[in-house]
């Protein structure tokens, strides 16, 4: 059990008021973790991968691109029933515009029920698998209880509930069904081309230049530990469909564990000012800026 207050910042009147699991389950700093997974996950989709390709900055700005997610998700989950119908009305917008043609000819809408569910998929099995390595705060009933919560996002991000898997079992179904169909047979799963080119900035980002001599070593060491934690999250197949192996190695795997560890040991005596949903936000736009 998560101990603390409730989180002040969210809206007692939002969607995912104060009292829900993932008010307090969003918030946590260790959810972070799992950026470069669900960005992965979300460009294993051809159709996805296109959109991402002809009409956003994610090739460059990857991390940028999910800076704005998590400050729009935010908005719709814990902000005043005004500000997220708000935010939800501006999302569906943009997704009006965003339509075209993937390199092999077929066609992609950011407005299709079926791409919105995959995307908000993604961020939502991440949590749990995050949850499970790093928090590691909720049996399996609260998992259960967190998905149901997630559930009432569906509608606001232009997904028709009959669309959204029942139960957590039907969900986790869902998710291992599409990625097999998106990344075809074992041992040798692929994704597109043009997924390979965005994800190679994921995997390999570029320090500012502002840090001088020192951005090569900092983006190498950055790069290496995303890439770390990304396989020990898996799935196996996932990360090797983009070149990563399936396992880490047993020194690395050592490592990771062990921070896995702290942060489940740490995380009962977090004050709920250290897990509020605005403070992820804050954090993530910061590390995209910098």
């Amino acid at each position: 059990m998560i101990r603390g207050a409730q989180s002040t910042t969210v809206h007692p009147r939002a969607l995912l008021g104060p009292e829900t699991l993932a008010a307090r389950i969003l918030g946590h700093p260790a959810v972070l973790l799992g950026g470069t997974r669900a960005l992965l996950m979300q460009l294993a989709h051809p159709l996805v991968a296109a959109g991402v390709v002809d009409h956003s900055s994610f090739e460059k700005d990857p991390y940028g691109r999910l800076a704005r997610t998590f400050s729009v998700m935010h908005d719709i989950s814990f902000a005043s029933p005004e500000r997220s119908a708000e935010a939800a009305r501006g999302l569906r917008e943009v997704h009006r515009r965003v339509r075209g043609r993937s390199p092999a000819g077929a066609p992609y809408a950011a407005g299709d029920p079926a791409l919105g569910l995959w995307v908000h998929a993604t961020l939502v099995d991440t949590v749990f698998a995050v949850e499970r390595r790093y928090i590691g705060a909720l049996d399996e009933g609260r998992r259960e209880q967190l998905y149901t919560e997630t559930c009432a996002m569906a509608e606001p991000l232009g997904i028709p509930a009959a669309m959204v898997p029942a139960d957590l079992g039907a969900f986790e179904s869902y998710v291992a069904a599409t990625l097999a169909d998106l990344l075809g047979a074992s041992p040798d799963p692929m994704v597109s081309p043009w997924a390979m080119k965005v994800a190679d900035g994921i995997l390999h980002p570029v320090a500012p230049s502002s840090l001088g001599p020192l951005a090569p070593a900092v983006g190498s060491a950055s790069g290496a530990l995303a890439r770390a934690i990304t396989v020990d999250l898996g799935p196996p197949e996932l990360c090797r469909a983009y070149g990563l192996p399936g396992r880490l190695d047993p020194a690395a795997g050592a490592m990771v564990a062990l921070a896995a560890l702290c942060s489940r040991l740490v995380t009962p005596l977090l004050p709920a000012s250290a897990r509020q949903p605005s403070n992820l936000v804050a954090l993530t736009s910061r590390l995209a800026s910098s």
